[in-house]
């Protein structure tokens, strides 16, 4: 068994009872490793999703194993501004927020955008169990998975080995109190000033690389354009510190 099966294992000891709720397991698509510049996006939950074997822990361990295993973006049809659920059509990546700010920003950062694009880009989120029926998880669901979740989200990390960390999440999802916190996971935590980006962090992985990672607000109701440039700019910025520390 690899470390993402031990850890799913520990996620459902500390979740217990499973019923009505989906679990989550990241993805990176069949091109992100080709990439000089990887992207690695991270929201809060999803809002339902497929459902693991819950008979045992091992079978639980071993399906997330399994489908964190399984490259791209199966889930999704189409083709450039067409892409879309293949379990659900009426659900089209254009039509979410989080997707084409994803796609803008992949692009800004000089990655191809068109056709396939999430091929391109790895996506996880911070909390792996939810409501199967949709909606973000209870205050009680996510005290029970925080210490599972953050370990699986770093394992993630150093797995993927993305440059740049891309998490529309809300600075109170990234750093609150001791129950929530998902900060501790980085160095260099700092708020900025920007309307949008809300602060940054490096996590550094096992070779000794420093990722950048940007927490910016959810991407609901803003100009996508002007969110999506001052993230970018933020990378920018966050990276040339970085250099000058070293």
């Amino acid at each position: 068994m690899t470390e993402i099966g031990r850890l799913y294992g520990g996620l459902y000891a500390a979740v217990g009872d499973m019923g009505g709720l989906s679990h989550f397991t990241a993805m990176a698509g069949t091109l992100y490793r080709s990439q000089e510049t990887r992207l690695m996006v991270i929201g809060r939950a999803t809002n339902g999703w497929k459902r693991l074997d819950t008979s045992s822990a091992a079978a639980f361990s071993r399906e997330a194993e399994a489908a964190f295993g399984s490259p791209g973006f199966s889930w999704v049809s189409g083709d450039g501004g067409d892409l879309r659920s293949a379990r659900d059509v009426l659900y089209r990546l254009s039509r979410s927020p989080f997707w084409r700010v994803a796609r803008r920003l992949l692009a800004a950062l000089g990655e191809d955008a068109s056709g396939r694009w999430v091929e391109r880009i790895a996506w996880s989120n911070l909390y792996k169990i939810a409501p199967l029926g949709g909606g973000n998880p209870s205050n009680a669901l996510c005290r029970a998975q925080i210490g599972p979740c953050r370990a699986i989200l770093a394992e993630e990390i150093r797995r993927f080995e993305p440059t740049h960390i891309f998490m529309p999440v809300g600075w109170n999802w990234f750093e609150s109190d001791g129950r929530y916190d998902f900060s501790r996971l980085f160095g260099g935590v700092r708020r900025s000033g920007g309307r949008y980006a809300e602060g940054s962090a490096y996590f550094a992985l096992p070779d000794g690389r420093a990722v950048q990672a940007v927490i910016a607000c959810r991407p609901e109701r803003r100009p996508e354009e002007e969110y999506v440039r001052e993230i970018a700019e933020l990378f920018r910025t966050s990276a040339q510190r970085g250099k000058g520390a070293t």
